[in-house]
């Protein structure tokens, strides 16, 4: 009985005892850079069969759609990972939970996360990682709650603060430093909106001229959600100056209301480029910029989680800053407002899959 009782104990420490391995290891963590420090995945692969998941919190637009092609893309270079899986909680965090406890049970080697249900989301992680799988949320915001090292490998981001930041500077530019202001959201209590909150509201308080009259509102990163809430506003405001979207439906509310856009920031997106194509010639002082849509950042998590599966340090960034990628309003000529006519309007021209594979996710 003896025996038994301290096997039991022995094997009651293994999990968290291969967990603390991945303590040792130095993924940069919040060590804050460009795309330009980004290593090749070769480096990362090592020699033993990986088997890597995605699990998603939501996969219900295409910028979701292509920041998986992006992870796939990515794990194609290494001839090592022999299996791809791929999850979607369709924005229910406890479907989330399962997904993971699936990918558990079923003992993949690496997770990267995208998790929409922010902290409800970490104690599935620390799960996997208390079984040796290396686990790594991205697109979360500067910040996530949770340990890296224990609850998860790192915390993969864009600058989220930064994005906040960059957006109401350009919106404070744009109007002069006066006027009203509406910030869209993305789903409940995410911590990417939150985050990005935190850049937005520190320029904005700081500029006395600026009014916030609603933000952030919850749109679930949905046009058609965007596009009704925007709807309640304008017959709510008399006057809106700004907004920061990053969806094309608060345009669309103004196209079906009639009436002029504000001065406008947030995500490429084919899309929005084309709509300023087309409306601005009738609307000479509409003005728009769109940031980097860093589809991107799940090659990164990628490379970390499989870097740390492997024993392997990784130096490169875990938060990316995100430049501008298109200004109406710079003379620099690599700022000009794109719109590609031979890609649909789901595209996203700063992604990292090419024209050929986005037009046949699109359907092309």
């Amino acid at each position: 009985m003896k025996h038994l009782m301290t096997t039991t104990f022995l094997i009651a420490l293994a999990p968290a005892a291969i967990a603390e391995g991945f303590k040792d290891l130095d993924m940069a963590d919040g060590k804050v850079g460009t795309r330009a420090e980004a290593l090749p995945m070769e480096q990362f692969c090592g020699d033993k069969p990986l088997r890597v998941a995605y699990s998603d919190g939501w996969g219900g637009n295409f910028w979701r759609r292509a920041t998986r092609a992006e992870f796939e893309e990515e794990a194609a270079k290494c001839p090592n990972i022999t299996e791809v899986r791929y999850t979607d909680a369709e924005g229910n965090p406890q479907k989330q939970i399962s997904d993971i406890q699936g990918l558990i049970a079923q003992g993949f080697d690496a997770i990267i996360v995208q998790p929409d249900g922010g902290a409800a989301i970490v104690r599935a992680m620390r799960q996997a990682m208390d079984q040796g799988i290396a686990v790594v949320p991205f697109e979360t915001g500067n910040t996530f709650p949770g340990t890296p090292g224990t609850d998860y490998v790192v915390n993969v981001s864009p600058d989220v603060v930064g994005i906040g930041r960059t957006s109401a500077e350009w919106v404070v530019n744009a109007l002069g430093g006066e006027g009203n202001v509406v910030v869209m959201g993305g789903t409940p209590g995410n911590s990417y909106t939150a985050n990005q909150a935190i850049g937005w509201k520190e320029v904005f308080d700081a500029t006395p001229g600026i009014t916030v009259l609603e933000g952030p509102v919850v749109t679930n990163w949905d046009p058609a959600k965007a596009q009704q809430v925007m709807t309640a506003m304008l017959s709510k405001y008399e006057a809106i100056d700004g907004i920061l979207s990053e969806t094309s439906g608060p345009i669309r509310a103004y196209q079906a209301a009639g009436k002029s856009v504000p001065a406008w920031v947030g995500q490429d997106g084919n899309e929005l480029s084309c709509l300023y194509k087309e409306l601005s010639p009738e609307m000479g002082d509409f003005q728009m910029a769109n940031l980097e849509s860093h589809t991107w950042t799940s090659r990164i998590a990628l490379r970390k989680a499989v870097a740390a599966a492997n024993g392997m340090n990784n130096p490169e960034p875990s938060i990316i800053e995100v430049p501008l990628f298109e200004d109406s309003l710079s003379d620099d000529p690599a700022l000009a407002v794109k719109c590609d006519p031979d890609l649909a309007a789901g595209a996203i021209l700063s992604a990292g899959i090419d024209k050929a594979k986005q037009q046949e996710m699109l359907g092309q």
